[in-house]
């Protein structure tokens, strides 16, 4: 039998643990924490649309809360199926968990499960997030297309692609 991807509710990595279970105080915790940073911030973008987004149901988005030491450090949303491949909706850390690591483990593994079943993981990201546009680089994705006008109607969504062959 074919493993599937992103069906563990609990993982652990290297310096953090994912689990599925994402409750209404977590999803609060991260929306407000996100809604006063970027691209959120930006975007204009307020905790109570984002906590709607991390709580709402939807059978093809896996969502899964990411901890340090218990403590909440932020989450990852994958789309499965989607297109050509899965699509990582939403990589998001709280500032001060930010710069150790824990983004390289997070992608390090959706790119592990998405090998599964495809040879591509895609991700979106705004034009404006020069940080998070050059960490996907680094990680090997490239731009695809540019999306304008995607989330908000002055700025443009980068679409890149990570080839798993």
């Amino acid at each position: 039998m074919i493993k599937q991807p992103f069906d563990d509710t609990h993982i652990t990595l290297t310096g953090c643990v994912l689990s599925r279970h994402l409750s209404s105080v977590d999803a609060e915790l991260l929306s407000e924490k996100f809604a006063l940073s970027d691209p959120w911030l930006t975007l204009g973008i307020s905790a109570t649309p984002l906590k709607h987004y991390f709580l709402r149901e939807d059978s093809h988005l896996y969502r899964y809360a990411v901890r340090v030491d218990n403590d909440l450090a932020g989450i990852i949303c994958l789309r499965y199926p989607w297109l050509r491949g899965p699509y990582i909706e939403l990589l998001g850390l709280i500032d001060s968990y930010r710069g150790q690591g824990i983004g390289t483990q997070l992608l390090n593994w959706a790119e592990a499960e998405a090998r599964h079943q495809s040879s591509n993981l895609w991700l979106a990201t705004s034009s404006f997030n020069h940080t998070a546009l050059q960490f996907y680089q680094r990680h090997g994705f490239q731009q695809i297309a540019t999306i304008e006008g995607l989330v908000h109607p002055n700025y443009d969504e980068l679409l890149l692609r990570k080839r798993l062959v």
